[in-house]
Parts: C-alpha cells; structure tokens; sequence
C-alpha cells in the first residue's frame, strides 16, 4: 500500500506517541530515525537511496536526519535538520518537531 507523504509523516507521529517513555536524547534519536524508515518501507513504495539524497533534493521519500544536519549539545540534547522539519531533542528524551514551512510545531512529546 502506497501513501501519501503527509499520511506517512502522520503515521510516524503516531508511532512516536505509542512508543514507550524515553530516558535520553539518543534513545529519542534512534526511535525517530527507526520509526521513520519502518514508516516509509512500509508505506512509500519508493526505493531508499544510498546515500541519501541532501536535504534540498527529494525523491519522494523521506530520511532520517543526515549527520551534517545532526549537532549534540553539550546539555545532552539533540538539534536534527531534516528537508522540512527541525527536531530538538532534550536530554531527557523529550522532543518538539517544527515545520520550517510553518515553523509551527507539528509534534511534541
């Protein structure tokens, strides 16, 4: 079955919501990156590349945070860039998703 973007995006939130209670940026980092190419293996029917393409190009499917767009702060936390979304994650695992279009936020645990 082949989605739409939005109803992926919409499915990894939901994936996100239902997972267990995180304890540390990493942990939140490798659930984000985990949830969103299960998400999309599932639901794109688009082919991962790789590498994969830079944020301002797009094949349709959407990656993980590339690690240029990955800084670790010195509280613990996690700043991530993806093509369209900016992730802050905090030590304590609790993470905030903005859209860059918008730059409201789409996401918060």
């Amino acid at each position: 079955m082949v989605v739409s973007r939005q109803e992926r995006l919409e499915e990894v939130y939901r994936r996100l919501t239902a997972a267990p209670a995180l304890t540390s940026a990493d942990e939140a980092f490798e659930l984000i990156c985990r949830s969103l190419e299960e998400v999309e293996d599932e639901l794109s029917g688009i082919v991962k590349a790789d590498p994969p393409p830079a944020p301002e190009q797009d094949d349709g499917r959407m990656y993980p945070p590339l690690g240029d767009y990955v800084r670790r702060m010195s509280n613990g936390g996690i700043i991530a860039r993806s093509r369209r979304h900016r992730i802050v994650i905090g030590s304590n695992g609790r993470m905030k998703v903005w859209n860059l279009d918008t730059n409201d936020v789409e996401f918060e645990r």
